[in-house]
């Protein structure tokens, strides 16, 4: 014999007002994170741009030993462009030479130096024995739209720099 049972049994389920709850929660939650993830990709940005001054600074050392030459890290503010060459009136090896360009988002902060012959101000100076010269800049700052900045700044003892983050 066949029994039968009309009633439908159904599952619990979410129902449609509860379901508009909890994605307008979640809809508050990310819009409340935004702003904090938004600082934090701007702090990351500036981080990456002066730890790649801070690979050049080295590349120079490395070049000015290898070369015997001293070598020069300039930078010039009004375009964002930065570089390694050989110090003027020495001829080192032009095809070690380079050129990269800050973020459009980052500035060099103002450089109380006046500018060389082919207008870039020398940030730093490394002698062929990789030690720094005294004309050295003492700390250069990269800053984001908002003014935040990171320092790239000479080490206590005077031997190459290091990144110093700005003290909220």
């Amino acid at each position: 014999m066949l029994i039968r049972n009309d009633k439908l049994k159904s599952a619990p389920a979410f129902t449609l007002i509860e379901l508009i709850i909890v994605m307008a929660l979640l809809a508050g939650f990310v819009a409340l994170s935004l702003p904090s993830f938004s600082r934090s990709f701007k702090a990351r940005g500036l981080d990456q741009e002066a730890t790649q001054l801070l690979a050049l600074t080295e590349y120079a050392r490395d070049e000015a030993i290898s070369q015997g030459v001293p070598m020069t890290v300039w930078i010039t503010p009004d375009t964002g462009d930065y570089g390694v060459a050989a110090k003027e009136s020495y001829s080192g090896d032009k095809s070690h030479e380079k050129t990269i360009s800050l973020n459009p988002d980052f500035h060099f902060d103002p450089v109380e130096a006046s500018p060389d012959a082919s207008g870039h101000i020398v940030a730093a100076e490394l002698e062929p024995d990789g030690t720094l010269a005294t004309e050295s800049l003492a700390s250069l700052r990269i800053v984001n739209q908002s003014d935040e900045g990171i320092s790239l700044s000479q080490t206590a003892d005077g031997s190459g720099y290091e990144i110093v983050k700005d003290q909220p």
